[in-house]
């Protein structure tokens, strides 16, 4: 009797060729290299889906580059395509950069716990990374969406106003319709400034209505790379002048408050007569190409002085030259809920104003408000 019969059975009992499967497939799940086909097929079944992805900082040479219809190909020949982008401000003179990509891929399911979509053969997540290299860059970005539609990414336009520590040179140029512009596009606008007269090189707390160019993500509103939040502060810059400001309004740029009209007396303290000879009824003070106040009288008063003697007495004394001026002013004031607001002050008794009549600066003491 031979061992191996006609129909490949050993001693007639076993298979062969059965055995040699089976002992060939236990020896390769004892070397850990049994591949599993996966159950969605080969390659999976072919899919779309549409994703936000953040791309950081970019410069803003690449930035440019970045645009819709850029197509990238991944490995196993699924395709990623650019449909719509938001650039704006970052740190330094980097631009931030989010995308929407239309990823043609597909859904696998490679361990029979479920299908999962993966783009050139890795799978495609919130928070995770993904690649779009193309012809003419390679960058890599997060992505913090992903939905079944939708080319489109979130973006929009956000008012908002922000209070500013302007120089005087700074405060001298900030006019609406400035642009902050990146990669030829306007990503702020100025709406309209509320600035008070520098009576001297110092700094000075004023308030600028912007137009911001945002997009949305995640539930929150970016400018640029930052989140835009009440008490944040955002930057804005043009090719003249740039300032940072914390945003104290939003979704309005205009400074609070119901707009009305007052009458004030403000004395001027012992004012040059340089100065006190330039002030008239009827010089305005404008800003924005609007009449923010207006000189109706001017009167005059000789200034004291005060002298000691040697003997130590003190005199009051009239000023040789110097003059306190008295100056009824109609005020484009602000009633707020916490009393009325001349430019970005207080205005009541006692407080301080200043007017800039354009061939002359003033500031003085306000000694009545009529109605």
């Amino acid at each position: 009797m031979t061992p191996i019969d006609e129909d490949g059975r050993l001693f007639g009992r076993v298979n062969v060729y059965d055995a040699l499967v089976v002992l060939v497939v236990l020896g390769a799940v004892a070397a850990g290299v049994v591949y599993a086909v996966p159950f969605g097929g080969e390659d999976g079944e072919p899919a779309t889906r549409y994703a936000t992805v953040d791309l950081g900082e970019r410069s803003p040479a690449v930035a440019e580059r970045i645009s819709e219809g850029d197509v990238a190909t991944g490995d196993d020949g699924t395709n990623l395509t650019v449909t719509d982008t938001y650039v704006g401000p970052a740190d330094g003179r980097n631009v931030s950069v989010v995308a929407r990509v239309r990823v043609d891929g597909r859904l696998v399911d490679r361990d029979g716990s479920g299908e999962t979509f993966e783009f050139a053969g890795v799978p495609v997540r919130r928070g995770e990374a993904i690649d779009v290299a193309t012809s003419r860059y390679d960058v890599r970005g997060e992505v913090l969406a992903l939905d079944a539609e939708g080319e489109t990414l979130d973006t929009g336009t956000l008012p908002v106003l922000v209070r500013a520590d302007l120089s005087r040179s700074t405060a001298d140029l900030v006019s609406p319709g400035d642009e902050y512009r990146i990669d030829g596009r306007a990503v702020a606008t100025v709406e309209r400034s509320v600035v008070t007269p520098r009576m001297n090189r110092t700094n000075g707390t004023d308030a600028v209505g912007l137009t911001l160019r945002t997009v949305r993500y995640g539930g929150d509103t970016y400018f640029g790379d930052r989140r835009v939040l009440l008490d944040r502060t955002i930057e804005f810059r043009t090719d003249r002048y740039a300032f940072s400001g914390v945003v104290t309004r939003w979704g309005n740029a205009s400074v609070p408050g119901r707009p009305v009209e007052r009458t004030v007396v403000v004395k001027a303290t012992n004012v040059g007569p340089e100065i006190a000879d330039g002030i008239e009824a009827g010089m305005v003070d404008r800003r924005d190409n609007v009449t923010v106040a207006r000189v109706t009288d001017v009167r005059t008063e000789p200034a004291s002085v005060v002298l000691t003697s040697d003997d130590g007495n003190i005199y009051e004394r009239e000023h040789p030259r110097n003059e306190d001026v008295y100056l009824t002013v109609e005020l484009r004031a602000r009633a707020t809920g916490d009393g009325l607001r001349f430019r970005t002050r207080p205005l009541r008794e006692g407080t301080t104003i200043g007017l800039d009549l354009g061939t002359v600066s003033v500031s003085g003491e306000v000694v009545a408000i009529q109605q």
